[in-house]
């Protein structure tokens, strides 16, 4: 892939609705039951060219597979900061055909009392 593309030549792929279980909070209560947590994700690739085979493009399907297996391998994480910054460094390391990615991070159950919302961290990162 031509490494010296410019913006007109990039495309986003957005993955909707990742859902994996984790042990996450800082909270005691949080660490001890665990939740699902929701991902969006979406990653920038080069589209000017590209050919009709998988083996070409970045497989979509390997990002939301690593992503997952990833964050089941941790099992417990405290920050939403902090996942989506390995989230981010995973993406950039082993996807190469990746330019960019943007990962929100939803938190369904936050233990405050009289507060029945979500809490989501969204983060981005142009890569080299």
């Amino acid at each position: 892939m031509n490494t010296h593309q410019n913006d007109n030549e990039l495309c986003w792929i957005h993955i909707r609705d990742v859902y994996t279980f984790l042990y996450l909070g800082a909270n005691p209560h949080e660490q001890k039951v665990g939740q699902n947590l929701k991902i969006d994700l979406s990653v920038q690739v080069p589209y000017r060219n590209t050919q009709d085979s998988l083996e070409k493009v970045v497989d979509y399907s390997k990002i939301i597979e690593r992503v997952q297996s990833y964050i089941q391998g941790l099992g417990r994480v405290s920050l939403l900061e902090y996942l989506a910054e390995q989230l981010l460094n995973l993406i950039e390391t082993e996807f190469k055909g990746v330019r960019a990615a943007r990962i929100v991070l939803y938190k369904a159950f936050v233990p405050l009392s009289h507060f029945t919302g979500s809490v989501a961290i969204d983060v981005q990162r142009r890569f080299s």
